[in-house]
This record gives C-alpha cells, sequence and structure tokens, in this order.
C-alpha cells in the first residue's frame, strides 16, 4: 500500500505537469506524455490497490492512502517551486502523525 501512495503522488505530478502543456486542441491531449504516464501509473495504482484491499484491513489500509497528500504536497514544494506555508506544514504533520497513530491499532 506504501507504494500505491507514492506512486499516486507521482501519477499527479505527471497529470499536473501534463496540463501545463495543453493548448486547446485534442491533439495536444493524445500527444501529451506526462499526462498520458500520468493516468497510466494511476491505473497500475488502481490494480494495486485492488490487491491490497482484497486482504487487507480497510480501516487501516485508507488512512496509509492518506500518504499520498503527504507526498504530493512535499513534490509540489520541491519539483513545483510551489510555496510552503504553517498551514500546509501542519497539515502534513497531522496526517503523519494520523496514519502512525492507525498503524499502532492494526491486528495483532
Amino acid at each position: 500500500m506504501f507504494s500505491c501512495t507514492v506512486l499516486g503522488a507521482l501519477a499527479q505530478l505527471l497529470i499536473k505537469n501534463g496540463t501545463a502543456r495543453i493548448t486547446g486542441d485534442l491533439a495536444s491531449i493524445i500527444t501529451n506524455v506526462p499526462l498520458i504516464a500520468g493516468y497510466s501509473i494511476y491505473g497500475i495504482n488502481t490494480l494495486l490497490m485492488v490487491l491490497a484491499l482484497k486482504d487487507g484491513e480497510m480501516s487501516m489500509l485508507y488512512p496509509i492512502i492518506a500518504l499520498t497528500y503527504v507526498w504530493t504536497t512535499l513534490l509540489s514544494y520541491t519539483v513545483l517551486g510551489e510555496p510552503s506555508n504553517a498551514y500546509k506544514n501542519i497539515g502534513i504533520t497531522i496526517i503523519v502523525i494520523g496514519v502512525a497513530v492507525m498503524g499502532r491499532g492494526g491486528r495483532k
């Protein structure tokens, strides 16, 4: 499931990059490699999630998926150069703490 969070963040970054290349015509969408790669990775991510959810405990797995927000935000800071602020950083911290707390309450 952890790899799903990383793949989800990577897919979002590629889709964001791809949307900047859309010029308004259909050809700019069909030939847009980052956009197609991003949606392809989302497809792979979905298949991996199906496998994880098949035997996993949903109440444990879905909080882990929230880590996608963390990776996406950190990538937006570093790769896209988007500005950071205290509210975003507090949100990231709360998500990480929440996932850690949920992880301690899993199956024994």
